[in-house]
């Protein structure tokens, strides 16, 4: 068989159906496929793992802001609906469970739109008029064949983004996650799943990263857990840069 749709490949992992024989055997086959279809797996577990009543731990306040700003949606929808409440008019506040829901079904919708997810997977288009601010070499850890650059930028209006290059394989029955880590390691930042050799992701408005300098990228299983798996592929610390 051909190539299977992205459209196919988010539903089923929003559903959380397995596929059937053929894709099984098609995605056994292709990395491209299999790689994508992953990154769609994760991002519907992590979603539905939030969505949790049970008491688990639930995604970051960053991964509402990114699918947020990559959708476009209205400034009302901007607090984390997992925290609070969504903003009225409206006839019945909806469960954080419900809101989740409507998020992840929106960042499906945006790929069937080609607009590509903004939870969990990187922007790609870069934005125009972009200040270097800082950058990071990004170094393998033990065991792992790869290398990388960070760079900070920022546009006209002061938002800042980071774009990740690594040059890595995608592990398999996994996927890579970016984050900023504190330079005593006593807290981090998920900025998203990095699907291909680059990505560029949001830093959320409240993060210093003169306190969180570190950006890793780390190897992460499929099995909706949203903590780093302590498998880092690469990492490096943020400097000021001194090429622009």
């Amino acid at each position: 068989m051909g190539h299977i749709e992205p459209d196919e490949l988010a539903v089923l992992a929003l559903e959380g159906h397995e596929p059937d024989a053929a894709a099984r055997d098609h995605l056994d086959e292709c990395a491209s496929c299999l790689a994508e279809y992953e990154a769609f797996a994760r991002t519907a577990a992590l979603g539905r793992g939030g969505a949790s009543d049970q008491g688990e731990e639930l995604p970051s306040p960053s991964v509402w802001a990114g699918i947020h700003a990559e959708l476009g949606l209205d400034p009302a929808l901007r607090a984390d609906p997992l925290t609070e409440a969504p903003s009225p008019p409206a006839p019945k506040r909806s469960s954080p469970a419900r809101w989740w829901t409507f998020a992840l079904a929106a960042a499906v919708v945006g790929v069937l739109a080609g607009v590509g997810i903004g939870f969990g997977i990187a922007q790609t288009a870069p934005p125009p008029s972009q200040t270097v601010l800082a950058r990071a070499a990004l170094e393998p850890f033990p065991g792992w064949e790869a290398s990388g650059e960070a760079l900070v930028e920022e546009d006209a209006d002061g938002a800042r983004s980071i774009v990740v290059d690594v040059d890595s394989p995608v592990p398999s029955g996994a996927v890579r996650e970016v984050w900023l880590i504190r330079s005593d390691a006593s807290g981090l930042v998920s900025l998203g799943l990095l699907d291909g050799a680059s990505g560029r992701f949001t830093v959320p408005s409240g993060i210093d990263l003169g306190e969180y300098p570190i950006v890793d990228v780390s190897a992460e299983p499929l099995d909706g857990e949203p903590a780093h798996s302590g498998d880092s592929i690469v990492r490096g610390e943020l400097h000021e840069d001194v090429e622009s």
